[in-house]
């Protein structure tokens, strides 16, 4: 530890080519941000690990006074090394890390963290990680997500001068995905009493992996032991990840492969999550609370998001359950309608604003549905709208209006009625409500994109089943969700979400996540 004059708390931040993110970071780590703690003094190191151009101290200085540039003797791959050799330099009686440089924080993690420490200073104090963007950056950076769409999210909510905002526009990392009440993988933002920092000897440097590879894990795992199994973990703040390139967040999986490699070679096992029993520090609200809960159909997922967009649904799974219970019992003319409430009063609202010439459904069961559009386009006074309706087994009764079709949606290029179709005048709402596998919703939708027009509508429905309990759910391997994303990602910009639509009774409250689609 230095010999100059002590500090309550030094924080070290690990920074490599990082001039877009470091000054967010340094700007939630400052007195203006950080929240109750005028009477702390810190300090922020900042671990120049080799960045081109290099980190300017004058410059950061601008942004927090009390920081201060390191550079180390020596570049390695891993900054496990150069951080063990700058923490030697710190001040700070606690000691804050931050492997990545990237990770804003909330405006309470610093003093939770000394209420934590001055509580019980022989424990370590966590804080849940965040990944901004609509779902953890493994996946989004594979879907377009980078620095300019990032930037473009963090102008929609005023951070600055909320930093809680943040939550909104982040989800759990994959580290933290068992939530505010389980246990962790490895923390990004991990505070320990100097003396802890010492007995734990700092980061293990025979991890040589680029960016560390499995080093952070390994820290908490030993800080983890070295707390009893009875760390302190942060409840309503986090840290909150920026899209930077780093090999761990931002690489490609064979490097993850690699780095669960290294960890196994120096341990003899492989990497699992360590098991405590966690003493908890700061309070949670509603909308924290939510942000941090642990969602375990996610984990069942086989697509999460599109376009910026989350497929989940807004609405737990309990009230799901039951929603979807009512669904599947709800008749309209002694006849099964099994449309969701929120989804009637969206096709209401549509039906009187888009004025359809044509309804085209794929998917009818008893007739339910096609007796209720009928009945609704006579409401508004569209009484020359058509309605085309398609099923593999269509109903034996006549509906005016209503032409039924025995087609397989899986082959709709060889089965649907086409000349018909086409002759169907505009504008189309089309509704693809059949089988719910990827086959089925991938053949309809390739098979209206060569036929719509400007302004048709297209409507997948039961994206809904990803957020649903039950092995039936689970089997159909998010069919729906995953056909639409394929499609949005190679239809180019040939259809807008109708987010209006979309997000009428909160994110995605309807059985159609992310499927309510206007051609442009």
């Amino acid at each position: 530890m230095s010999d100059s004059p002590t500090v309550d708390l030094s924080i070290l931040l690990c920074a490599y080519n990082m001039q877009r993110e470091l000054p967010r970071t340094l700007m939630t780590l400052s007195l203006t941000f950080q929240q109750g703690v005028e009477e702390l003094t810190y300090e922020v190191l900042i671990l120049d690990n080799g960045s081109t151009p290099p980190v300017e101290e004058g410059a950061i200085r601008t942004l927090l006074p009390n920081a201060r540039v390191i550079r180390p003797a020596s570049l390695r791959a891993s900054p496990a090394y150069a951080i063990n050799e700058a923490m030697r330099s710190a001040r700070g009686r606690l000691v804050g890390l931050w492997i990545d440089g990237a990770r804003m924080a909330s405006p309470g993690v610093l003093r939770h963290a000394v209420q934590a420490w001055r509580s019980d200073p022989k424990r370590a104090i966590a804080t849940l990680g965040f990944h901004l963007g609509p779902d953890v950056q493994m996946r989004t950076v594979l879907d377009g997500y980078n620095a300019a769409a990032e930037d473009k999210l963090l102008a929609t909510v005023p951070w600055q001068d909320d930093g809680y905002r943040l939550f909104d526009i982040s989800v759990l990392a994959g580290s933290s995905s068992a939530g505010w009440f389980g246990c962790i993988n490895e923390t990004n933002g991990l505070f320990l009493d100097r003396t802890l920092w010492d007995a734990l000897g700092g980061f293990d440097e025979r991890f040589e992996a680029p960016g560390g590879g499995f080093v952070n894990l390994d820290l908490w795992e030993r800080a983890v032991a070295l707390s009893g199994n009875r760390p302190w973990m942060i409840l309503g703040e986090g840290t909150f990840h920026q899209v930077h390139g780093g090999v761990a967040t931002n690489g490609p999986a064979e490097a993850r492969t690699a780095m669960r490699a290294e960890y196994a070679a120096i341990h003899n096992r492989g990497f699992t999550s360590p098991l405590y029993q966690p003493q908890f520090v700061g309070a949670l609200d509603a909308g924290r609370f939510d942000a941090g809960a642990r969602r375990p159909l996610d984990r069942h997922r086989k697509v999460h998001s599109v376009r910026g967009r989350h497929f989940r649904v807004d609405l737990p799974t309990k009230a799901l359950n039951s929603i979807q219970s009512g669904t599947l019992r709800t008749r309209y003319k002694g006849r099964r309608l099994a449309k969701s409430p929120f989804d009637l009063a969206h096709y209401m609202q549509l039906v009187d604003r888009l004025r359809p010439q044509t309804i085209i459904e794929v998917g009818t069961s008893e007739g339910g549905s096609a007796l209720w559009f009928a009945d609704q386009c006579r409401a508004f006074g569209l009484d020359e709208t058509r309605i085309v309706t398609i099923d593999v087994n269509p109903p034996p009764f006549e509906i005016p209006g209503v032409r039924f079709h025995q087609a397989d949606s899986t082959d709709p290029e060889r089965t649907f009625p086409t000349e018909l179709i086409e002759a169907m005048p505009h504008p189309w709402l089309v509704v693809e409500d059949s089988a719910h596998s990827y086959e089925s919703a991938s053949a309809v939708l390739a098979y209206f994109d060569a036929r719509m027009r400007r302004g048709d509508m297209l409507v997948l429905e039961d994206g809904i089943l990803a957020d649903l309990e039950g092995k039936g759910y689970r089997a159909l391997a998010d069919g729906p969700n995953r056909a639409l994303a394929d499609f949005l990602r190679c239809g180019g910009d040939r259809y807008q979400i109708d987010a209006a639509i979309c997000d009428f009774y909160g994110h995605n409250v309807t059985y159609s996540p992310n499927g309510w689609l206007r051609r442009l």
